[in-house]
């Protein structure tokens, strides 16, 4: 029998498509690690086959829970929606099954339908509940729930939210935006902590920098302006031939492939994303939406020159000339303009490196964030002012 005093077992629920991997599947990568330190037992529940297999690389344990393949249930599709809830009992009886089990002592959830059946199983057997949202509010779970006859799956997690101990955004920009959207409706229990990194400068300090070099890492796809980046690398390239554009990341690349020259190299993912930043002049995200992505703030970290969207939570880690320069997404020319201005001016773009460094210490340490306002939520305290 496993005695929760000793196991302190832990669920961080992502439940996902088996070919999801990106930011908020990694979170539990991280998430899971700092709970190991402060002697919690993660055990990672998700469909996400990538997922799966670095987690039990790492030693973390694994559930895989059923999932439903279709996820939009909108328009002519609501018709369907009871073939949706006989699967949230399918869910939520799985649920009490594992929980049972595993007597975890919280659990996590981050994915919508297991907000659901997941919260139901723990309450009805007593257990601490927190949610965390990566913008999946604002971006579509919470579409339309102002509107009679529709999201109901959406309208059923704000009322299932005053019963979670707290609902967690990963950023301001993300808390007020889904706010302003729901109203006059409202999530309970909202708090904002923030997403960050660890700090990995100094392993990284003798790293050389290749000059003129601009660098993109994450997932290489339409959404993450992977298109709009390459049409502005070739205006770059009219102007700094010997420019170089490196992109990390697993995606459609063959796609992207098609639209590059010999100066755009693709690497795809990379184990070791603050040593990639190092080797790089330049950071680049154009996404067209974005949580707080973790590639930002390892930029911002490692102390680099950065080219940000200004979109989502990206202004609340670069803030224009300060820390770096914001453009409009999905605008090739102003991009363009960006790149160009970094390698002009050399010592502005250095003050906004240094600068970003500075706000990585004083908001986007993770070691700082988990001890002081996750922590605590998983002990039973208050949170650190």
């Amino acid at each position: 029998m496993v005695r929760e005093d000793i196991y302190k077992n832990v669920f961080l629920i992502r439940n996902v498509s088996r070919f999801n991997y990106g930011g908020g599947e990694t979170y539990q990568l991280k998430l899971a690690k700092k709970l190991a330190e402060y002697g919690y037992t993660p055990i990672i529940i998700t469909n996400s086959e990538k997922l799966i297999k670095v987690a039990k690389q790492k030693g973390f344990g694994v559930l895989i829970p059923p999932f439903s393949r279709r996820q939009n249930w909108s328009g002519w599709r609501n018709a369907l929606l009871p073939l949706y809830f006989i699967f949230q009992k399918k869910l939520t009886n799985w649920y009490r099954t594992e929980i049972r089990k595993y007597r975890p002592v919280a659990i996590n959830i981050q994915s919508r339908d297991d907000m659901l059946a997941g919260t139901m199983a723990a309450k009805e057997l007593g257990l601490k509940v927190l949610w965390t949202d990566h913008a999946d509010f604002k971006n579509w779970v919470l579409w339309n729930v102002n509107v009679k006859y529709k999201n109901t799956i959406g309208k059923k997690i704000i009322k299932l939210s005053k019963d979670v101990e707290k609902v967690i955004f990963v950023s301001e920009e993300i808390k007020e935006e889904t706010a302003r959207m729901i109203a006059p409706q409202k999530l309970y229990n909202s708090v904002v902590i923030e997403n960050g990194v660890d700090d990995e400068l100094e392993k990284n300090i003798d790293v050389k920098t290749k000059k003129t070099s601009f660098v993109f890492v994450g997932r290489v796809v339409k959404e993450k302006g992977v298109e709009e980046l390459i049409k502005a690398f070739t205006m770059v390239l009219a102007k700094y031939p010997d420019a170089k554009l490196n992109i990390y990341g697993d995606g459609e690349i063959k796609r992207f492939q098609k639209l590059s020259n010999n100066n755009v190299r693709f690497y795809g993912k990379t184990n070791n994303a603050s040593r990639v930043l190092a080797e790089n002049e330049v950071f680049i995200l154009p996404s067209h939406h974005e949580g707080l992505s973790l590639s930002l703030l390892e930029a911002a970290m490692m102390g680099k020159k950065i080219i940000a969207s200004d979109v989502d939570g990206n202004p609340e880690v670069v803030v224009d000339g300060k820390t770096g320069l914001l453009v409009p997404a999905k605008n090739v020319q102003k991009l363009a303009e960006a790149m160009i201005w970094m390698l002009e001016h050399k010592k502005e773009a250095e003050v906004m490196s240094r600068n970003a460094r500075k706000r990585y210490e004083k908001y986007f340490n993770f070691e700082k964030i988990f001890e002081e306002k996750m922590l605590p939520l998983y002990n039973g305290e208050k949170e650190k002012k």
